[in-house]
């Protein structure tokens, strides 16, 4: 009796140890297309998706067992390509539950939980953010659009904007101890600022700072600081449309104030402001005012084009490199139009400068 005891409780503690350890993933998928199909789950390491599991769909039910000792991030997908159809699922031990409805519903254990919450927040404001897109386009295709309502409706955008950026960081800032926070972080951080960035990177391991995406974005920030307002120019030498070198110290320092434009000729928005580039230059160009263009093109023949298209008759330079060029790197480069303002003497004194505020600020300095 003693010995039978004796081996029950093993037997208790054995299965505590186990259930600590195990997790077990429930999974609906309403779609009948996909029954049959396999769904993978797969981890992700330096951006390679290796597959760590596997089952079929059945009656569109499927399971998934396994153990883990820790919350490790994984993707979830449907049929061979991990790429086409999947979703983020933080694999700990308890019973996690998918639902596959056209998107990934995963919920059932604490961090799913969590992210699970924060998906359906945001999901919320891009509905709103796409109503007052849709709102403006449906005012500017009827002619009703008045500069009150199209004012309205870019203040309400960006406060939902605002606050999308808002939730995302508290998310990640209360996650970044974890690979679901790291993770959102290294996907979203371009929306946080560079002070955001470096508070949340103040919380993170030295580890977790070399990884090659995370590094990606310290460097970033360090290249942010160096070109920041206040700071020197930093100087770069390309190809000018003749096929001679240039460098931007060729025209910066000399007694002029310098705007430096970097653009592309793919890039709408850059074409859309371009305009009010050359209506800048025309202006002051006898005014102690300089223009360097900085093309981000990768074809010739599109660059130069484009040049004499947008009338761009100020100096212009480019490595042809794309997002690979020298100068993305230097003056820490997210989108494109961007642009830096000189000094006579070549510091840094306004960036992306666009339209009226362009306008006013070469008022300001010349008139």
């Amino acid at each position: 009796m003693k010995k039978f005891l004796f081996l029950s409780a093993i037997a208790v503690i054995f299965t505590a140890c186990q259930n600590k350890t195990q997790y077990t993933i429930n999974g609906t998928v309403t779609d009948p297309m996909y029954e049959g199909q396999k769904v993978v789950l797969v981890e992700s390491t330096d951006n390679e998706m290796t597959p760590v599991d596997s089952t079929i769909i059945s009656n569109g039910k499927f399971k998934i067992k396994g153990e883990t000792e820790s919350s490790v991030l994984r993707f979830i997908s449907i049929g061979e390509d991990a790429n086409k159809v999947r979703s983020i699922i933080m694999v700990e031990p308890g019973k996690i539950n998918v639902v596959y409805d056209s998107a990934f519903h995963v919920t059932g254990s604490e961090l799913n939980d969590r992210y699970s919450d924060f998906n359906n927040v945001q999901k919320e404001l891009n509905t709103k953010a796409r109503a007052l897109s849709e709102q403006y386009n449906n005012a500017m295709a009827d002619g009703t659009i008045t500069e009150d309502l199209e004012a309205e409706i870019s203040s309400a955008y960006e406060k939902v904007a605002d606050e999308a950026k808002a939730k995302s960081f508290d998310f990640v800032k209360a996650n970044i101890d974890n690979e679901l926070g790291q993770y959102t972080f290294i996907s979203t951080s371009g929306m946080f600022t560079t002070e955001q960035q470096k508070e949340i990177l103040a919380m993170t391991s030295e580890e977790f700072k070399e990884k090659k995406n995370v590094k990606r974005i310290v460097d970033q920030i360090e290249a942010m600081e160096a070109v920041a307002i206040g700071k020197d120019f930093i100087d770069f030498t390309m190809k000018n449309p003749k096929g001679e070198y240039v460098s931007l110290s060729d025209y910066v320092g000399k007694g002029k104030y310098v705007f430096i434009d970097f653009w592309a000729s793919w890039c709408g928005p850059c074409i859309q402001e371009m305009p009010n580039v050359v209506k800048a230059y025309e202006k002051y160009k006898n005014k102690d005012f300089e223009i360097v263009g900085v093309s981000l093109d990768k074809d010739e023949e599109k660059w130069l084009q484009g040049v004499k298209d947008l009338n761009m008759t100020w100096p212009q330079m480019s490595d042809l490199k794309l997002w690979e060029s020298e100068a993305v790197g230097l003056y820490a480069i997210k989108s494109i139009p961007h642009t830096v303002l000189l000094d006579k003497e070549g510091k840094i004194i306004a960036k992306d400068l666009r339209g009226v505020e362009l306008e006013n600020k070469l008022a300001e300095l010349m008139e």
